[in-house]
């Protein structure tokens, strides 16, 4: 029996007009095109860093998947790589570019572009923001329905699809939401990553964030934290409720869940044993935070810590 390794411990308009420009044209050599779109980086240093994050996933995936073109943006930038991709990739507090780019993914998303989202992203409060994202991945974070407490989940079993090739048992410590609002009846939706939360998590008062009683009658019951979605166009999504914390990025196979993903969204094939990468070290995941070190930041134990997921 594999010992499961740990993880560190520790949050319409425009429509008509792009159709009418018709395809975009194909990234070069003919490879597919997955374009990471992200925002500013939040809660200190390693917190919620979705640009380092993404500048290593697309190193990860130009290193080891000849099959695709990953570049990255910054949501302030100029967006134009967005309308040539097979996949785009989201990053960003409080759903701000689900809502921000919500008209201009639009039309994208009816041509069958692929689309994920990670961590705060899937959060994007208002009505109109939650049912695209549920119609685009699959699902997405309903205030007042869903909880986003820090546990350590314990991933045991996955499912036979390309999203789950080469994952071994884990566990990691994370701020992982769970009990999403899902589409109708989980049509097109496969849980990737599931588990057992502590009771602990379930017993928040009632709040946008903190419980529900529906969350605290579901004791017990394994909870979804990543999944990957069908549409009914034949189009592709993709949720990850974790990346709190930059460092879990050290997790073999926390890292290879996304890295999967990000392939088999932009209809790529995902290799056998999953996207093949390297366990980033301290130093790697701090050169791409591109931030200077913190003077009361215990290097040290974070290093051990990191040596310690895989074992």
């Amino acid at each position: 029996m594999t010992r499961p390794a740990r993880c560190l411990p520790v949050g319409l308009a425009l429509a008509g007009l792009a159709l009418a420009a018709g395809p975009a044209p194909a990234a070069e050599g003919g490879k597919k095109q997955i374009v990471f779109i992200h925002g500013a980086a939040s809660h200190g240093y390693g917190g919620h860093a979705y640009g380092p994050a993404f500048r290593m996933l697309a190193r990860m995936l130009n290193e080891g998947v000849p099959t695709v073109n990953a570049v990255v943006i910054q949501d302030d930038k100029d967006l134009a790589p967005m309308d040539a991709a097979d996949a785009i990739f989201l990053g960003s507090d409080g759903g701000n570019l689900v809502k921000k780019l919500g008209d201009r993914l639009e039309p994208l998303m009816a041509k069958g572009v692929g689309l994920g989202c990670i961590h705060y992203t899937v959060d994007p409060t208002d009505k109109k923001a939650i049912e695209r994202l549920i119609a685009w991945i699959g699902g997405a974070y309903e205030q007042h329905w869903s909880v986003n407490p820090h546990w350590e989940a314990e991933f045991t079993s996955f499912p036979d699809h390309p999203v789950a090739r080469g994952l071994k048992p884990f566990k990691c410590n994370d701020e992982w939401y769970y009990h999403m609002r899902f589409a109708a009846d989980m049509k097109g939706v496969t849980p990737i990553l599931q588990a057992v939360p502590p009771e602990r998590t379930r017993q928040g008062k009632d709040g946008p964030h903190s419980g529900n009683p529906t969350v605290r009658a579901r004791t017990g019951m394994p909870e979804i934290v990543a999944w990957a979605y069908e549409r009914p166009n034949g189009g592709r999504g993709f949720g990850f409720t974790g990346m709190h914390t930059h460092w879990n990025w050290a997790q073999d196979s926390f890292r290879k869940t996304v890295l999967n993903a990000c392939v088999w969204i932009a209809k790529a094939e995902v290799p056998k044993d999953g996207v093949p990468s390297k366990t980033p070290t301290l130093e790697e995941l701090e050169k791409d935070l591109q931030q200077e070190r913190p003077k009361n930041f215990n290097a040290e134990a974070v290093r051990k810590q990191i040596e310690a997921m895989n074992k």
